[in-house]
């Protein structure tokens, strides 16, 4: 049997934040990926470098057998279209290295992970936070881990009710 690793990414000007879970919705691991440098094409080029380096060895399980389900949330429309381009070029680089490791890829827009999980298309940071504690625990540091563990669960979801569909 396969594992199968599922991957919610959120991605920012300044980081990414990752969270892998299992089939079992059980938290494998979290990565971040930052950069304080000042402007955008400095922290771009620091964050996306380590990356890329990283990106085949975050979730490694005992067997060497997994499948790889990764969710990425698409940009969101902001009042300043340069923060949303930074966003957007974030997320091209992630998608890029996804598929460079041949992981199953896919984007998902804000909304439509946040009805599926929380069960409110409009809910808010704290709605996202307080979701994530119950399921997980207070381990996340930050509110993008909390993100990015709502992400991956949507990917689970949609994966799990996909199969139940072709039964």
């Amino acid at each position: 049997m396969t594992d199968i690793a599922y991957v919610g990414f959120d991605c920012s000007s300044k980081a990414i934040h990752c969270v892998v879970l299992d089939s079992e919705y059980n938290l494998i691991t979290k990565k971040k990926w930052a950069s304080k440098e000042k402007t955008f094409e400095e922290r771009f080029k620091e964050f996306s470098m380590s990356f890329w380096a990283d990106l085949s060895k975050i979730y490694i399980t005992d067997t060497g057998k997994e499948q790889v389900k990764v969710a990425i949330e698409q940009a969101i429309l902001i009042q300043n279209p340069k923060t949303t381009i930074e966003i957007a070029n974030v997320i091209g680089c992630v998608r890029a290295g996804c598929h460079r490791n041949n992981y199953d890829v896919v984007v998902v827009d804000n909304r439509r992970w946040k009805k599926s999980v929380i069960g409110n298309g409009n809910a808010s940071k704290a709605d996202i936070l307080s979701h994530a504690k119950e399921i997980w625990g207070d381990v996340f540091e930050e509110q993008d881990f909390a993100d990015a563990a709502c992400i991956a669960a949507w990917r689970l979801k949609e994966d799990l009710s996909e199969s139940t569909e072709n039964e």
